[in-house]
């Protein structure tokens, strides 16, 4: 058994097997993958990463399966599961996950598992079956119903991936809008009908889950300069590395932030437009996604489409809940006139150049 300390638990205890996995290159180069992107140059004290929040998640899973009566074998398979589930990060995480060939982490995830010595270990463990399990819950691929069921503990609307990040991103921003009642959420968890759902007296709590989501997308996620750093990065990426890099794992596993970091440093215009915060401006944002897409035909008809840069993004927060009060089952939405009413967040922006950026935004003024 051993423990490592962590700010939102306390310490997080690992069986043998379970530190054997943690002690993995896979696993260790977590710790040099940030959470949060480039998001540390906006909220300076982001710099939690990957290996946390990993632990993290498989704390929460144990407790949630013990909250709904999983069996030992299942809780253990979850906990692996739930331990692994983010290994195929590129750097800087979401951030640049769109420059691997699958475009998602979670296939990089099996890539790692079955290339590395994570296959030995897990499959002397587990047996092939179980290591084949393991892959589906950590990935939401369930072969059958019950597998849907155990795999919603980690990927699903109230899994415990998203119960741990936001409550560490929230910790590690500073963004005190982004907590939530935890311990209530969890206490009140329920299996309804092959699902989890929340019993009536969590309702406060699950409403409060699905806020604080909303901020932190508001807040922290959808940053203006967050975003437009997140855009200069990657545009960076693409030409510093290579693309067979994301497809070998043995190339894989040597890409960090902090390798990546050093190319950065030594691309001059790359370096100035993230790391030396010369990111283009803000010189436009709206909900409005037609008003958007006006706006962006008539710049590119004035400006050179290299001093812009245009940003779309939108996250639906809320997918039904059930609710249960006295044996019957209810939609969250029914029960909570907040739940019911909560919108996607959905934010579009036009940047430019800061040379040049009050002439744009003149530019837009007169197109109103």
């Amino acid at each position: 058994m051993k423990e490592f300390s962590d700010p939102l638990y306390g310490f997080i205890r690992l069986t043998d097997f379970e530190l054997k996995l943690v002690d993995s290159l896979p696993f260790q180069r977590l710790r040099f993958i940030k959470q949060l992107g480039l998001a540390f140059l906006v909220f300076p004290s982001a710099h939690h990463t990957r290996f946390e929040h990993s632990l993290g998640t498989l704390f929460v899973t144990d407790l949630v399966a013990r909250r709904l009566g999983f069996s030992k074998e299942e809780r253990t398979l979850l906990r692996v599961a739930a331990l692994l589930h983010d290994l195929g990060h590129p750097p800087f995480s979401h951030t640049t996950e769109e420059l691997l060939p699958s475009k998602s982490h979670e296939s990089f995830t099996e890539t790692l598992v079955l290339n590395t010595e994570l296959k030995e270990l897990l499959t002397n463990e587990l047996g092939k079956d179980g290591l084949k399990l393991v892959l589906r819950l950590a990935l939401g691929k369930p072969a059958d119903e019950r597998e849907r069921f155990l795999s919603s503990v980690i990927t699903g609307q109230l899994g415990t991936d998203r119960l741990d990040y936001l409550r560490r991103d929230a910790y590690f921003c500073g963004v005190a809008l982004g907590s939530f009642d935890y311990t209530r959420l969890l206490s009140t968890l329920t299996p309804v009908d092959g699902s989890i759902g929340v019993e009536l007296r969590g309702l406060r709590a699950l409403e409060d889950f699905f806020v604080s989501r909303y901020f932190m997308y508001q807040q922290v996620y959808f940053h203006k300069v967050v975003r437009i750093l997140s855009l200069h990065l990657v545009e960076a990426l693409k030409e510093l590395i290579k693309e067979e890099e994301l497809k070998d794992p043995s190339g894989f596993l040597a890409l960090n932030d902090a390798s990546v970091l050093t190319r950065l440093m030594q691309h001059p215009r790359a370096r100035e437009l993230t790391l030396g915060r010369r990111h283009f401006k803000e010189v436009f944002s709206t909900d409005d996604r037609e008003r958007f897409l006006t706006v962006k035909k008539e710049l590119l008809k004035l400006f050179p489409k290299e001093i812009l840069r245009f940003d779309a993004v939108k996250k639906e927060l809320y997918e039904e809940v059930p609710v249960v009060d006295g044996g019957k089952v209810y939609r969250a939405s029914e029960l909570s006139p907040l739940l019911s009413s909560l919108k996607p967040v959905e934010t579009y922006r036009v940047y430019a150049e800061r040379d040049r950026w009050r002439e744009v935004r003149s530019a837009i003024e007169r197109l109103s």
